[in-house]
């Protein structure tokens, strides 16, 4: 054999042998991802959750949040009496709420939401943690932009008491319907509550006067607690995927 055809056949070898070498750490390589991979928590954490929550709730509701709390505003700033109207936003603040955590029901991702790792109960608790705190601060600025001075606590328990009590009054509703209609359910029982509160105003004038502030408290005290059970039964009803909950006329 040639000189030159033992040179040329030794470099074909080193070739052949480097190219099985850098095959070879491509499976090293996979291993080592794969092993990264499962080495991450397989729940994301709490604050995980919330934020992606946050990112995920429609622009819809952040908007007619906004809206409400600047309508308010305006019409504070023109010198309208505008303590009447605290209850009835108070309420469409709740409805606003309501759409997004009934939302997973209404649109039947409830089964595909039990077998991820974030489940239903879990969007649910974290997009009503997000919302609750967003209905919070408007519910505040609604009684500082109402009146002021003292004035602003009865404003506060006057828009509180009717947010929570259609906020459970429709996560109740939305419980007890067929999951297509849950969304619908739990609007049509907030606006009956926000009626329910232009309704009082126009037929006792004197509910609304800030003499009253200490039976308004009540209420927002005893709606707490009906808001609280209805949204302890919601996240039970949600772990179970809202087995027991009444079929739509689409499932029979």
């Amino acid at each position: 054999m040639r000189a030159r055809e033992r040179h040329a056949l030794e470099g074909a070898l080193r070739d052949h042998y480097r190219a099985g070498e850098a095959v070879g750490t491509a499976p090293r390589a996979l291993v080592e991802a794969v092993a990264r991979e499962l080495a991450r928590p397989v729940r994301p954490g709490p604050l995980e959750v919330v934020a992606a929550q946050v990112r995920r709730i429609g622009a819809a509701a952040w908007v007619l949040h906004g809206a409400l709390v600047l309508v308010v505003a305006v019409l504070a700033l023109s010198g309208a009496p505008v303590d009447s109207a605290v209850g009835a936003v108070g309420a469409a603040l709740a409805l606003a709420s309501l759409t997004e955590v009934t939302r997973s029901r209404s649109s039947g991702m409830v089964e595909l939401e039990a077998a991820c790792a974030v489940n239903a109960q879990a969007v649910a608790c974290a997009r009503a943690l997000v919302l609750g705190c967003a209905d919070a601060l408007a519910l505040l600025a609604l009684s500082l932009a109402s009146v002021g001075g003292p004035g602003a606590w009865t404003a506060l328990a006057q828009a509180l008491a009717p947010y929570l009590a259609a906020f459970g009054a429709g996560l109740l509703a939305a419980r007890r319907v067929a999951s297509a209609d849950a969304t619908t359910a739990a609007v049509v029982a907030a606006v009956g509550v926000c009626a329910a509160c232009v309704a009082l105003r126009g037929l006792c004038p004197a509910a609304f006067a800030p003499a009253s502030a200490l039976a308004w408290w009540l209420a927002a005290a005893l709606a707490l607690v009906f808001a609280a059970l209805e949204a302890r039964s919601w996240l039970r009803a949600a772990e179970s995927a809202f087995a027991d909950a009444p079929l739509g006329a689409a499932s029979l």
